[in-house]
């Protein structure tokens, strides 16, 4: 059972023979009072059961040749559903990789049936601390693009990168006299490649440039708990839960990644191009698939789920620098992407659903996060935020956008007794997101006769309009 400020939402995983199904969810979201809002049913149903005695192998040696080293985490006896609709016994395994992340590996007595890379990429006193940051990156607060002298240069100094930091007050913890990078939202520790000393300081002042490891470890402090306490302000209980962060991690990769099955659940942040903590952008997006996460457990499977959940953290990276400056607000990762490193992401693509869905789960989720940008700027950064949130609790596996878009409109019923109806089925429509049975608003008319829609209005008559109310009846 997870609750949200919306409602009730349960999960079930269906069992036979004693075994759990593999990946057998189901997925009810209530409004709290016992109306069901949406059933999912992920669960396996008319399926012929093989059963085969698994043997006491040496389960390490007997992935080594797929995956290459590993340590293994746990392992359990599922029912896995093969091609053929027959249920058979299988070893379900968390195997542990050498740079941190993990892979749930499926393996019979002779082969391995199915790898899947898990990493989502991309109480003692405490007290008010000091310290420097990009607010929410360089080139944003420059109003530059990458390029020319403003580069990363190999992780050197500057007089303009320093020139951008910004002093920020975060909460850190203090013990025998020493000040500590961790707080209830996230504790920075040092558990991957490469091996990096922990910040401290015996004063409340954590300045460096950003040639320093603590500039990056300063960084994902602020960054998460400026997060963590918006999500807890707006009611939601995804942030109740500490995690870890590695500043300096996947040894030199340039990529991030979340990865939730350890306890506390952690953060990787690679340092291959430009380091990825300095982007506050890449800080809000891994903290966000931690959100996701504890929002609707275990429910990120399925291409277009998985899509949902990478335009759900840059939607949520975006909507968080934007508020701060709004400077090339489109793009994602302005300082750590869209450069010679990688191509980084935009959240104002013109993208629609389905003619733009391609292999990538990336790019695919540009139709998404685009279009809760544009929500965004109708409704304000707050209503979307709390929508968007709210949404995620109602999330299971295998889902599709259009059922995002459905749980999206039930979202704004909970919260807001679907006022914003007209302005959210317009933007989905635009995005050919509108889902079965749903119908656009009627349009209004502007002082010259010209029809427009009703969310773009805001004076009728000289009368302030907001996007919630039902201008064709005025």
């Amino acid at each position: 059972l997870q609750e949200s400020p919306g409602g009730k939402h349960y999960s079930f995983h269906q069992k036979a023979k004693g075994l759990e199904v593999y990946q057998s969810q189901i997925k009810v979201n209530t409004d709290g009072k016992g109306l069901m809002l949406s059933f999912f049913d992920n669960s396996v149903h008319e399926a012929t059961f093989e059963f085969e005695k698994l043997k006491p192998v040496d389960l390490l040696s007997h992935i080594k040749n797929f995956i290459g080293e590993r340590k293994l985490a746990t392992q359990k006896e599922q029912w896995v559903l093969t091609n053929e609709n027959n249920l058979r016994n299988a070893y379900v395994l968390e195997v542990e990789g050498a740079s941190g992340g993990w892979h749930e590996v499926i393996a019979d007595n002779q082969n391995i049936l199915y790898d899947r890379d898990m990493n989502m990429y991309f109480a003692a006193p405490d007290t008010t601390v000091k310290g420097f940051v990009f607010l929410p990156d360089p080139l944003t607060t420059a109003g530059k693009t990458y390029g020319g002298i403003y580069v990363d240069n190999f992780d050197s100094n500057a007089t303009w990168l320093t020139d951008e930091r910004k002093q920020v007050n975060f909460v850190a913890d203090f013990d025998a006299g020493t000040f500590r990078l961790r707080n209830s939202f996230v504790r920075i520790a040092d558990y991957d490649l490469p091996t990096t000393s922990i910040t401290t300081n015996n004063l409340p002042e954590f300045f460096y440039t950003r040639n320093q490891s603590g500039f990056e470890d300063v960084s994902i402090m602020y960054h998460i708990s400026e997060i963590g306490k918006y999500v807890k302000q707006m009611g939601f209980n995804c942030a109740n839960n500490l995690i870890e962060a590695d500043g300096h991690a996947a040894n030199g990769q340039d990529n991030s990644y979340f990865a939730f099955n350890y306890n506390p659940t952690r953060l990787y942040f690679g340092t291959g191009g430009v380091d990825d903590a300095e982007d506050g952008d890449v800080c809000v997006h891994e903290y966000s698939h931690f959100l996701s996460y504890s929002a609707a457990p275990n429910s990120n499977v399925g291409s277009q789920r998985e899509a949902l959940d990478e335009a759900f953290c840059d939607y949520n990276a975006a909507s968080y620098s934007r508020a701060i400056n709004s400077f090339n607000w489109g793009w994602v990762y302005n300082w750590d992407g869209h450069n010679q490193f990688w191509n980084g992401r935009v959240v104002n693509s013109s993208k629609i659903y389905p003619t733009n869905l391609g292999s990538s789960i990336y790019r695919n989720g540009e139709i998404w996060s685009s279009m809760l940008m544009q929500l965004w700027s109708d409704l304000g950064k707050q209503v979307t935020d709390k929508l968007i949130f709210q949404t995620h609790y109602g999330y299971a596996q295998n889902i599709d956008f259009l059922a995002a878009a459905n749980l999206l409109l039930q979202a704004d019923q909970q919260l807001y007794n679907g006022i914003h109806y007209c302005p959210i089925t317009q933007r989905l429509n635009e995005r050919g997101l509108l889902p079965a049975g749903k119908t656009l608003c009627p349009n209004g008319i502007d002082e010259s006769g010209k029809e427009l829609p009703v969310y773009l209005i805001r004076k009728l008559d000289g009368i302030s309009i907001t996007s919630s109310e039902t201008l064709w009846n005025t």
